[in-house]
């Protein structure tokens, strides 16, 4: 769809809502400010979880004895240390075998380097990104590891989180004047996979695509849930709607192509894919995801297996 032009913002408007929403965003700064620095799992299982680096040593490893355990094959036993000084946190690598990287540069074995805001560490295939004390994203990123935030079969977020989630993020992007942009998306004809498949095989798919979106098409603060039976919504925080628009039409693709191989036999799975983005008008975080949905249904009128822009 072509994209409209915006009225000009009313500033009576503007200043009702950066009021309203600074209010919000106080109390929320206030609990992100009674919270240690953390490393939130970006990917790997549980996504989300929170680390809180609580004392002045701390090993990352593969070893349960270790403060800050993922069971990941590749990483090592003791593979690096966190250390804090006064206010700074480091990072050392203890000799890993695969080694620990630091925005992608490998660091040298015992070599010590000072995390700053948004670092990413990578340790095998795991991937965890460094936030200081006081940072917003420490509130708004829960930990996953609660049965209360996460979806049982897809071990991505649930609805429920979403929402909270998608609540706070709206109104920091409209305090902020912040791009903010929504996919909203399902599998075409899925009811024909259980169906003719079975449900085992319906599982199997939901699982796979859960995957393979979070291993390949998400970006590290893109935030990715399960709605709902086969339906699935991404937040996009500092997203324009045409980068969203791009960011599904892969995944769209993603899908069609990935071969889905269930007890030999390959499924034929494609998804059709809505997208809206916060523009002036839009008054409540509801909204926005209607638009996303209604999105979704005009790709599914269209013919399915297509990406939607409600501009």
């Amino acid at each position: 769809m072509a994209k409209k032009s915006l009225p000009p913002e009313d500033a009576t408007d503007k200043t009702s809502i950066v009021q309203e929403g600074q209010n919000t965003l106080f109390n929320e700064l206030q609990k992100a400010k009674e919270q240690e620095a953390c490393l939130i799992l970006i990917r790997g299982t549980p996504q989300g979880h929170r680390f809180f680096l609580s004392t002045n040593e701390m090993v990352i490893g593969r070893d349960p004895a270790v403060e800050i355990y993922i069971s990941d094959p590749g990483i090592s036993r003791n593979h690096a240390q966190i250390q804090k000084e006064k206010d700074s946190v480091y990072l050392v690598d203890m000799g890993s075998s695969n080694g620990s990287f630091i925005n992608n540069r490998r660091l040298n074995p015992k070599e010590k380097v000072k995390l700053t805001k948004e670092d990413l560490i990578k340790v095998g295939s795991t991937i965890l990104k460094f936030l200081p004390k006081g940072e917003f994203e420490i509130i708004l990123y829960g930990n996953l590891g609660s049965a209360a935030h996460t979806d049982v079969l897809t071990q991505i977020y649930n609805k429920r989180y979403l929402m909270e989630a998608l609540e706070a993020e709206f109104k920091r992007a409209r305090v902020l004047h912040t791009d903010f942009s929504i996919i909203f998306f399902d599998l075409d004809h899925f009811k024909k996979i259980n169906d003719n498949y079975g449900h085992d095989a319906g599982d199997y798919v939901l699982k796979e695509i859960s995957q393979l979106i979070r291993k390949s098409h998400l970006r590290p603060k893109d935030l990715f849930a399960r709605y709902g039976g086969e339906e699935f919504v991404i937040l996009l925080a500092n997203t324009p709607g045409k980068t969203a628009e791009d960011i599904a039409e892969r995944i769209r693709l993603g899908i069609e192509t990935h071969p889905f191989i269930y007890e030999g036999k390959r499924l034929p799975v494609t998804s059709s894919l809505g997208v809206s983005e916060l523009q002036a008008g839009i008054e409540s975080s509801q909204t926005l995801l209607k638009k996303a949905d209604q999105a979704l249904y005009a790709a599914k009128n269209g013919g399915r297996n297509q990406v939607v822009f409600e501009a």
